[in-house]
């Protein structure tokens, strides 16, 4: 078996080219930057005013005048008027920009403003372009403001609407199906024998992938028959981008997914890792079609915690463990945990007890699970590991 690192980095170089498109506002959504955005102007365009107050020249400010005629009343929206400050003082309200030649803003609370005239009361230390935010001190226009791969998050939506870009490229959104497969599996509506389940995991994988923003994901569910899944297969390699299995990938003797795959022209890059959930984890590539094959574990935490770890990255924050871990078998190791927020900023991961994946229960307790590595065997509390959050 491979390690996880491996995994991951294999997972990576043959992941498919699934092209790009274009998002619009009307569609936001937390993709990629594809390529970086720059600035169409420079920001702020022109010097604006940061305090209602009045304008004036800070060369007659600082030869003493402390008296102005007030030539005009400038809020933000105007087109700064042809003045200058010889010409009287402009009354400014926050937002507006400021003609050539008014280098200083003075705010209310310093003034006392009658019959048209402003006169300053407070006398303080001032400077020039004192509460004025300078033409082009954000950026100036060609800079980079957004570099390709920048997540698409609420900031990044409105510095886009902010430079006028209606549209932005995104990697192509691939076309998801997830399959469930196992004739012990019954529809969500019905009323399963004791040797029967609910097909669950549809719905648990799907919800995670529209959480990540991937809106194009169909549900089918695959018998333990060969002949359905080569027939199924056929069709969806020409519909789909990702082929999202769930269960028949292990050693059992209708685990025929491997082997019908392999038969099928599938290049196979993984199966098994070495790891704990998750061990039979599959993935590989359908040249012809270019799509994606990816085979998670049927047990409910086995699929989360492969899906998670490899195909729906994050950079991990830390977390520290609560309490210790004793774990001795050579494998990277997954344990779910609950999430507290201490008050010295510390986050802590209490590890929660299950006896084996199958243990569907405990993920609706946990918050997401922390990354322990194969050596050394006991971990203890107070020590920080890698933390995915579902």
């Amino acid at each position: 078996m491979i390690s996880v690192t491996t995994a991951e980095e294999i997972i990576h170089v043959h992941w498919p080219d699934f092209g790009h498109e274009y998002l619009g506002l009307a569609e936001v959504s937390p993709m990629n930057l594809e390529t970086p955005v720059r600035a169409d102007r420079s920001y702020p365009p022109g010097n604006r005013v940061l305090m209602d107050g009045i304008a004036v020249g800070w060369s007659l400010y600082q030869h003493g005048q402390r008296q102005y005629p007030i030539a005009a009343l400038l809020a933000a929206g105007d087109c700064p008027p042809i003045l200058t400050p010889e010409e009287g003082c402009l009354e400014v309200m926050t937002g507006a920009y400021l003609p050539q030649g008014y280098d200083l803003v003075i705010p209310y609370e310093d003034l006392k403003i009658d019959q048209h005239q402003a006169f300053i009361q407070q006398e303080r230390p001032r400077s020039q372009y004192e509460h004025i935010h300078r033409f082009g001190a954000d950026c100036r226009g060609g800079d980079e403001l957004l570099p390709p791969h920048t997540k698409l998050n609420g900031p990044v939506w409105g510095v886009l609407a902010s430079l006028g870009k209606s549209m932005v490229k995104v990697r192509r959104s691939p076309r998801i199906q997830i399959i469930s497969t196992g004739n012990e599996l019954i529809e969500v509506h019905q009323t399963p024998q004791f040797y029967q389940l609910r097909r669950s995991n549809l719905y648990a994988l799907k919800a995670s992938l529209l959480k990540r923003g991937y809106q194009h994901i169909n549900l089918a569910h695959l018998p333990d028959h060969p002949d359905s899944i080569r027939t199924h297969f056929h069709q969806a390699t020409q519909d789909f981008d990702v082929l999202l299995y769930s269960g028949g990938v292990s050693k059992g003797k209708l685990d025929y997914l491997p082997q019908l795959w392999q038969e099928l022209g599938v290049t196979n890059y993984i199966h098994g890792v070495a790891q704990r959930p998750g061990k039979p984890l599959w993935f590989g590539v359908d040249q012809f079609h270019q799509t994606a094959i990816i085979g998670l574990p049927g047990n409910p935490v086995s699929s989360m915690v492969c899906l998670h770890r490899y195909f729906l990255p994050l950079n991990p924050s830390f977390a520290q463990l609560a309490s210790d871990i004793h774990f001795t078998k050579p494998l990277t190791y997954f344990p779910v945990v609950k999430i507290t927020a201490l008050k010295n900023a510390v986050t802590s991961a209490q590890p929660l007890p299950f006896q084996n994946s199958s243990e569907f229960i405990i993920l609706a307790q946990s918050d997401g699970f922390i990354e322990l590595p194969p050596e050394p065997n006991h971990f203890k509390a107070g020590d920080c590991f890698p933390f995915y959050p579902w």
